[in-house]
């Protein structure tokens, strides 16, 4: 079943540290793998990571980062979309593994208030990220398009309490 389009943050909330697996993978999992402390070091590390072959989600969900979208992952609409721009440049940084690890546990409906031509769904995906001895959440825009390859299309570090 399909959730309303408007639920994604609502449910974010839901989840839980164990959806990543146990305690010792999910400190694996979470932590990253180089730093990016600004928008400098982590358009660079985009620009690197771009064009390169699709990133594969632990879900199995493929999508393509392309070189023309670094700019608009570290834009500041995007960063300011994150509840704080070190931890948005942290997750930019290390996106593709903290998509490696994401996982898509809803599909939501597509928001009629946006532009859907050609595209058959905005799948979001979610993964942990240790960021200053907490972990917090990932959140992952793809578009799927009928016919063309999925995009990754946005980035954003949230701030949510887990469950534990």
């Amino acid at each position: 079943m399909l959730e309303k389009w408007n639920a994604v943050h609502a449910r974010v909330g839901e989840l839980s540290a164990y959806c990543w697996g146990a305690p010792e993978e999910i400190a694996d999992i979470a932590a990253p793998i180089r730093k990016a402390r600004d928008r400098r070091e982590a358009t660079d590390i985009l620009k690197e990571i771009a064009g390169l072959d699709p990133l594969t989600s632990k879900s199995g969900l493929t999508a393509r980062l392309q070189r023309r979208s670094v700019g608009k992952l570290v834009s500041s609409v995007a960063v300011h979309s994150s509840f704080c721009p070190e931890a948005h440049y942290l997750a930019a940084g290390n996106i593709d593994k903290f998509f490696s690890n994401a996982i898509e546990p809803w599909a939501f409906e597509l928001n009629p208030n946006k532009n859907n031509e050609g595209l058959k769904a905005r799948r979001y995906l979610f993964a942990p990220m240790e960021y200053q001895g907490r972990t917090v959440i990932i959140k992952f825009t793809v578009k799927e398009y009928h016919k063309a390859e999925n995009k990754l299309y946005s980035i954003e570090a949230l701030d949510i309490a887990q469950k534990k």
